[in-house]
């Protein structure tokens, strides 16, 4: 019963977080687990796989239309929308597309991780956006990734010209997974560390804050003054109506 409970809990959070009344809307980003590989905007849902994303017509809920369907590239992990563009993490690669007016997303641009190292690396990459810029965490803290290069960061690119995104700031961490953006803190889960917290007064140059451990941080949802942290065997949610302060409410068990 608990796992039920959990189940649909999570279900209706972040179906719920996954809904953008406008395409092209720049006030705020679509809420949604930075690990969201599925994500309804306006009368379209999005859908990526490993290696392809689709687009669906729901205007007609009980009657979807598949309407495109489009390679992107390998080992894709996640799907994050923003003022009309899609940003697609891959194991290797950060995909920008623009939705287009008929619904169908278009590439502008493929940004590699792993130019600075000269050799194939392995990561794990969620995204978020603030504004124009683009918060990534990369992750190599699995056995999957034997034999390559190991990344454990968080990057900042400027996408102000999404057809050219720019690396602006590096910070090495511990396991970084999922994230998520407040008022005026980034908040990051880690594996390792739980949930770290970034100062953002200088959005470009995130400073590490707060660090709240005792658990395996996996991916998180900011949704107001509420902050749902989904860890290895729990549900943890947070008051972060004083983001500086944040408040401890409550656990489930999973």
């Amino acid at each position: 019963m608990r796992s039920t409970i959990y189940f649909l809990f999570i279900s209706l959070l972040f179906l719920s977080a996954c809904i953008s009344e406008d395409i092209n809307s720049s006030a705020e980003s679509t809420k949604s687990g930075s690990y969201a590989t599925m994500l309804t905007i306006s009368n379209y849902l999005y859908v990526v796989n490993k290696t392809q994303i689709t687009t669906f017509d729901i205007s007609i809920p009980n009657s979807p239309v598949e309407l495109n369907k489009q390679e992107v590239g390998f080992d894709i992990e996640s799907l994050y929308h923003h003022a009309g563009l899609l940003l697609i993490g891959s194991a290797n690669n950060m995909y920008i597309y623009k939705i287009g007016t008929n619904g169908i997303p278009a590439r502008e641009s493929a940004t590699e991780y792993n130019q600075a190292f000269g050799t194939e690396v392995c990561t794990s990459d969620p995204i978020v956006v603030k504004e124009k810029l683009a918060y990534v965490t990369l992750s190599s803290f699995t056995e999957v990734c034997r034999g390559f290069a190991r990344i454990n960061q968080l990057r900042v690119f400027d996408i102000q010209d999404f057809k050219a995104p720019k690396l602006l700031t590096t910070i090495d961490m511990t396991s970084p997974k999922g994230l998520g953006i407040g008022k005026t803190h980034l908040f990051v889960c880690d594996k390792v560390d739980g949930l770290v917290m970034f100062n953002l007064d200088n959005p470009s140059k995130p400073i590490k804050v707060k660090t709240i451990s005792g658990f395996e941080g996996f991916d998180l949802i900011v949704n107001g003054n509420l902050l749902v942290v989904v860890a290895k065997d729990k549900l943890l949610q947070y008051d972060i109506s004083d983001e500086i302060n944040i408040k401890y409410l409550s656990k489930i068990d999973l």
